[in-house]
């Protein structure tokens, strides 16, 4: 289910998008102040995959993903130009996303091992 959120997600494909989340799905996103982040959380298949797709239009075409765990759930670690700009935890029940956490505040990012 990850995977195929992945695909659609950076393929553009809002109705293959649509299709792994749940009706019910959430998106909440914390820029921490310093960001833009999404302000409220984002609700419904229709709502989230649209503000998703959104945000990748918006010149996030350089944007590198890696496949991590986030507090031992799939997840996501974004990068621009090698900075971490995103950590985002995917919660799967029932075979569909039911919701997503973005974290963009860079404070709260982990930071580069020396």
């Amino acid at each position: 289910m990850v995977a195929a959120f992945e695909v659609a997600v950076t393929s553009g494909d809002l109705t293959g998008l649509i299709h792994v989340l749940d009706p019910d799905v959430v998106l909440v996103s914390d820029g921490g102040g310093v960001v833009t982040a999404a302000r409220r959380p984002i609700e419904g298949a229709d709502r989230v995959a649209r503000f998703l797709l959104g945000v990748m239009a918006k010149g996030q075409s350089q944007v590198r993903i890696d496949h991590v765990a986030v507090n031992g759930a799939p997840g996501f670690a974004l990068y621009q130009e090698d900075e971490l700009v995103t950590v985002v935890s995917v919660t799967v029940a029932r075979g569909k996303v039911i919701r997503l956490d973005l974290v963009l505040a860079p404070a709260k990012l982990p930071r580069p091992r020396c």
